[in-house]
């Protein structure tokens, strides 16, 4: 194990919460500059490189030894780059997590913008008929310039958990929704619909709107839901004959065979 491997990192900057942002920021140095086994850097010189403050990084420390990024090593005072897991992502975690390909996929934002409730959003999300508008973020996948996943996310635009730079579409550019609300709001969340389907040929989705008639989407409805409250839905597109979806159990521990619409 390496003691004094060294990650640089420039500090956190945009508008999201300084714990979901150093977050973000530690996963990408880890995983593009370090190795399993090397030596996380002192609390004090991550906090003095990051510009945040220790109790800030703690916070985003502590994260992501809950998602098995980093691990405490034989001196438990110690955090050390863990291995990759075998396990595959729950059913809470961003569609980025789920996709395989034979090369690395692309996100592309099309849109992110407030939409008026329709009868299938009120339906899944149990919202009252006088709601007021949502959130909504179409995304595309894309393997080379070929689209292969459409994902369009849906949350309530009075959801006081719902950090307002996400209305803007620059603020998380080359990130779906789910994604962009970070872990925080993930880990307080249980999957209550995750179903799959056989997807329409005929659809206005971005980069899907000419399929071959040998080309085939499958569709991918999820709701997740906090303390019995549904809060985010959405509809997925997917070419399985390009991408492979793969998921581990909700983390709330539900047999995934009993997740159901309500």
């Amino acid at each position: 194990m390496s003691d004094n491997h060294q990650f640089h990192m420039r500090p956190v900057r945009d508008r999201r919460p300084l714990s979901v942002q150093v977050y973000d920021r530690l996963v990408g140095a880890l995983r593009k500059q370090g190795r399993p086994g090397d030596a996380i850097p002192p609390e004090i010189e991550l906090s003095a490189e990051l510009g945040v403050s220790r109790t800030v990084l703690r916070e985003a420390l502590r994260l992501l030894e809950e998602d098995g990024v980093i691990e405490r090593g034989v001196d438990p005072r110690r955090r050390q780059l863990a291995a990759p897991s075998a396990r595959p992502p729950s059913f809470n975690a961003p569609l980025e997590e789920m996709l395989h390909a034979a090369r690395p996929l692309t996100v592309k934002i099309i849109r992110t913008e407030p939409i008026a409730p329709t009868s299938w959003s009120r339906a899944l999300l149990e919202l009252p008929d006088d709601h007021g508008d949502l959130i909504c973020r179409e995304s595309l996948f894309l393997f080379g310039d070929e689209p292969v996943v459409s994902a369009l996310e849906i949350v309530s635009a009075s959801d006081t958990s719902i950090p307002l730079h996400l209305t803007e579409l620059e603020a998380s550019s080359g990130q779906t929704l789910l994604s962009a609300l970070g872990p925080q709001f993930r880990s307080k969340c249980v999957p209550t619909v995750w179903r799959i389907a056989a997807g329409s040929a005929s659809t206005s989705r971005t980069g899907f709107s000419r399929m071959r008639s040998d080309q085939h989407l499958t569709s991918l409805t999820t709701v997740l839901s906090r303390r019995g409250k549904p809060v985010f839905l959405a509809k997925h597109l997917l070419r399985l004959d390009i991408v492979a979806l793969s998921v581990g159990e909700p983390s709330n521990g539900t047999d995934p065979s009993l997740l159901e619409s309500p």
